[in-house]
């Protein structure tokens, strides 16, 4: 399995980032941000199910021809494939467009630092 590339710094552990924003209008520009989730996963499968939920929630309110793009994707090889690219150490995505809004998910792994005393058992007083 390929892995993001070697970190400076030997004491970190690889996770993925995972984001989900939606804008007001389709022209996805930065100022028409209307919501913007994040989270870290552990996994590249934990983090491709966290954004299969997510779609999956949204597939009733979609016109017909991208709750097609949605089912398709969280139910077939487009979330596969998601997942292969992380393990690859590859960013991916996803986005729809709902009514008058546009929607992506993202996922890139990263490098998360433990500091000494987050990875040492604490030592108990006898």
């Amino acid at each position: 399995m390929y892995q993001p590339a070697a970190s400076p710094c030997p004491d970190t552990e690889i996770r993925y980032w995972y984001e989900h924003v939606t804008y007001r209008s389709l022209t996805a520009a930065g100022s028409d941000i209307d919501k913007i989730e994040h989270h870290s996963a552990r996994t590249p499968a934990e983090a491709i199910r966290q954004i299969r939920l997510s779609v999956r929630a949204l597939t009733p309110t979609l016109p017909p021809e991208e709750r097609k793009r949605a089912l398709s994707w969280a139910q077939g090889g487009g979330c596969v494939g998601a997942v292969a690219a992380l393990h690859r150490g590859e960013p991916c995505g996803f986005s729809l467009s709902g009514r008058s809004a546009w929607l992506e998910w993202t996922v890139h792994p990263y490098h998360l630092f433990q500091p000494p005393e987050a990875r040492r058992l604490p030592l108990v007083p006898r």
